[in-house]
C-alpha cells in the first residue's frame, strides 16, 4: 500500500455544513475511505490555504482519485490536491544507475 496526502478546501456549501451540521468529520472520513478498502491514517482541519488534510493508506492512486471524484461531485469541497508519499532512498538508488548527458555538455 502507498501513503497519499489529500489537501482541500470546503466550498461555501461545505463550510455551511460544518457550521450547521453536527457530524464527526473524522468518523465520516474513516467510513468513506474504508468503504473502498483504504485506511484513513490522519485527518486535520487546517488553517491557511487549505481547510483540511487527510493522510491515507491505499492500494493505488486510482482508489484515492475515486474518493476525490466523489467528494468533488458532492459540491462540498474544492481545490483537492493529492500527493503521494515516495521512498527517497529508492529514488536515489535508481537515479544513481541512470545514464544521462546534459544537453549543454
Amino acid at each position: 500500500m502507498s501513503v497519499f496526502i489529500t489537501l482541500g478546501t470546503y466550498s461555501n456549501e461545505g463550510a455551511g455544513g460544518l457550521v450547521e451540521g453536527n457530524t464527526d468529520r473524522r468518523a465520516v472520513m474513516e467510513t468513506f475511505h474504508s468503504s473502498v478498502g483504504a485506511k484513513l491514517l490522519d485527518y486535520h482541519i487546517t488553517r491557511g490555504k487549505y481547510d483540511f488534510c487527510a493522510t491515507v493508506d491505499a492500494d493505488s492512486f486510482e482508489m484515492v482519485a475515486a474518493l476525490a471524484l466523489i467528494a468533488k461531485s458532492s459540491g462540498t469541497v474544492n481545490d483537492l490536491v493529492i500527493l503521494e508519499s515516495v521512498d527517497i532512498k529508492e529514488i536515489s538508488n535508481i537515479a544513481k544507475t541512470a545514464q544521462f548527458t546534459a544537453p549543454h555538455k
